[in-house]
């Protein structure tokens, strides 16, 4: 897990301090080192910040060259499955001087070509010069766990692995023309090769490009319906088989050389990820050298909130004690969180809807206790409806099933879960049609042709309405935005997050089952639940009342960062304009969760806008 960064087809001048800037802006992605490959005919500077996981030794730095020197590849992410890949590239006559991914990645793309993302299973983002054909290849990992960006310069191009990497190149930093369409959506761009700063695009999610003589030409590598299974045996079988999935996703992310550890919310998903690490442990003492899993894993970090009734911590201790290890909590605080409001923006780059601050400290606690990989549950609420996308499961099910489906959407809520047919066809009428007029007015704002030409796909069409509903928020909205947040905040650490649940087996098997294997028996996220059973301890694996991890912005936005939001009223470009949201909620008794994310929509882009201003 590194930064990566570069110029082709873009001279410099040799006293110029470019390249020990750029290098430094992205520096915090890899703090154990850095270094660079250049050429000066064709004009080529490719660079790399490293943070040390798989062989820690300088021999498997980068950039790395081909045994030839022909290629030359810098890489950011991880490639999970590569003893496997290794061994193959062996039998086909390769020989290997590291113990690192980096270069098996670097071979298998020299044999295979770019196919050989296929057969990889992980995270990354590379580019690999060609100086032969002097021509570069960019990749992005299917899901877009690991960003790209790049920009066109006045003779050639540039790339990094952030934003920030790029500003000491261009000539001013501003604002995108359609930034106030994106402050409206936060959503609706993350999977397309839109970004809100001027002049600067990504490479999306799932996508190759080749850059030759000017020429920056993308093609997309992944599709999710081309790896759709037709799934016949029952339940209790696809319980099994998922299950099997999870356990070995789990297995090949404890590979490291390195200290891992859980960031644990107190919910489900984080904890089928410990417990399961835990399980593997018991069973797999003995091949642990072997198969490179690291055995320093027994460190759960839960970020909590003392007095705040967002506090999680309870929860996370019960997953610990159940395994038999200590909880590290981070008390979080935004004062002493590390960051302001708009340093945390900047790091973060992009405009979201709730603060970074408890993210950010979380994971430069974990960083700090000499965690260098955390495996940590992002991905599930995407795949088996975490987040209650219930009306769409309602236009397939029967009278029974959605009798079943209001109960849980109740339960949700904060109500007994009660099943009740009175009035059911009534109610469940009336979802319908507010689900079917929610899809003729939905837009996805600003897409690329493959997400369209994705829902005009027979496939998606043969889906479920829930599945298709879940799908296109783990492909187009959701999914992406928060895998690229949980990028910056670890980063900003130099702590990699692993996912067992992005792994692309469980995705595109999970968007095989039909809908009644992610709801029912009483709950969401069915079959996770009972492929967790004997697993993770019933109270967390029962639980209905889990939120996503959110900080009390509420308490803090009126209380220990008053003083950040009462100086936009100081703010003449914007104090009028915002002064009624903010003295309404300062004002306000009783204050909830709601009116602090409501007052967060409104401050944001103030702060948002002000960030770029202060630190550029």
């Amino acid at each position: 897990m590194c930064g990566i960064i570069g110029l082709i087809g873009h001279k410099i001048s040799p006293e110029s301090d470019i390249k020990v800037r750029l290098l430094k802006s992205i520096a915090h992605r890899g703090p154990d080192g850095n270094g660079f490959w250049e050429s000066v005919s064709p004009a080529v500077w490719l660079g790399h910040t490293r943070l040390s996981i798989l062989d820690l030794t300088d021999t498997a730095s980068q950039p790395m060259e081909s045994d030839c020197g022909r290629w030359i590849l810098v890489f950011n992410g991880e490639i999970f499955n590569f003893l496997e890949l290794r061994a193959d590239l062996v039998k086909r006559g390769f020989s290997f001087r590291t113990d690192s991914d980096t270069e098996v990645l670097l071979k298998g793309l020299i044999f295979f070509g770019p196919d050989f993302q296929l057969q990889c299973n992980g995270m990354w983002a590379f580019c690999l010069w060609d100086s032969f054909e002097q021509t570069a290849l960019f990749g992005r990992d299917r899901f877009g766990k690991k960003p790209l960006y790049w920009t066109r310069l006045s003779s050639g191009i540039a790339f990094a692995s952030e934003m920030k990497g790029l500003y000491p190149l261009l000539d001013s930093i501003e604002p995108s023309q359609d930034i106030e369409s994106a402050f409206l959506n936060l959503f609706a761009y993350e999977a397309t090769d839109w970004c809100p700063i001027k002049s600067i695009f990504k490479v999306p999610l799932g996508h190759i490009a080749y850059y030759k003589n000017g020429d920056f030409q993308l093609k997309r590598w992944w599709n999710t319906l081309d790896h759709l299974r037709e799934i016949r045996i029952p339940y209790e079988e696809q319980v099994e088989e998922f299950k099997e999935l999870f356990f070995d996703a789990v297995r090949i992310r404890m590979r490291a050389d390195v200290r891992i550890g859980t960031a644990l919310s107190g919910g489900l998903d984080s904890s089928s990820v410990f417990c399961t690490m835990a399980a593997l442990m018991g069973d797999k003492q003995s091949s642990i050298s072997q198969d490179r899993i690291s055995g320093d894993w027994q460190h759960g970090v839960c970020a909590n909130f003392p007095g705040s009734s967002l506090d999680e911590a309870h929860w996370a201790k019960l997953v610990t004690d159940s395994i038999g290890v200590p909880l590290e909590l981070v008390p979080t605080d935004p004062i002493n969180a590390g960051w302001t409001i708009e340093e945390a923006l900047f790091q973060v780059e992009d405009p979201y809807i709730t603060l970074p601050l408890p993210q950010l400290a979380t994971y430069r606690k974990i960083s700090e206790l000499g965690i260098k990989v955390t495996l940590d549950g992002h991905g599930a609420d995407e795949l088996f409806s975490g987040y209650g996308h219930l009306n769409a499961a309602l236009l397939d099910a029967n009278v029974t099933q959605a009798t079943e489906i209001l109960a849980i959407q109740r339960s949700l809520s904060g109500l007994s879960y009660e099943l009740n047919t009175k009035g059911i066809l009534q109610e469940m009428a009336k979802e319908r049609l507010k689900k079917i007029a929610k899809r003729i007015l939905k837009s996805f704002g600003r897409t690329r042709d493959f997400v369209n030409l994705d829902r005009y796909d027979s496939r998606y069409r043969q889906m479920d309405a829930l599945t298709k509903s879940l799908y296109e928020i783990f492909h187009f909205s959701i999914m992406p935005t928060l895998l690229r947040n949980y990028d910056r905040y670890s980063m900003a650490s130099g702590v990699e997050i692993r996912m067992p649940f992005m792994d692309h087996r469980i995705v595109t098997y999970c968007f095989s089952l039909p809908w009644t294997s992610k709801v029912g028996g009483g709950f969401t996220k069915r079959i996770l639940r009972d492929a967790m059973k004997g697993i993770v301890p019933d109270e967390v694996r029962l639980r209905r009342d889990k939120i996503g991890w959110n900080a009390p912005m509420h308490e803090w936005l009126s209380g220990p960062l008053r003083p950040e939001v009462e100086s936009i009223l100081r703010n003449p470009s914007v104090g009028s304009r915002l002064a009624p949201s903010i003295q309404g909620f300062l004002q306000k008794q009783n204050l909830s969760y709601l009116d602090g994310e409501r007052l967060w929509s409104d401050l944001m882009p103030t702060f948002w806008r002000e960030s770029l201003k202060s630190h550029v």
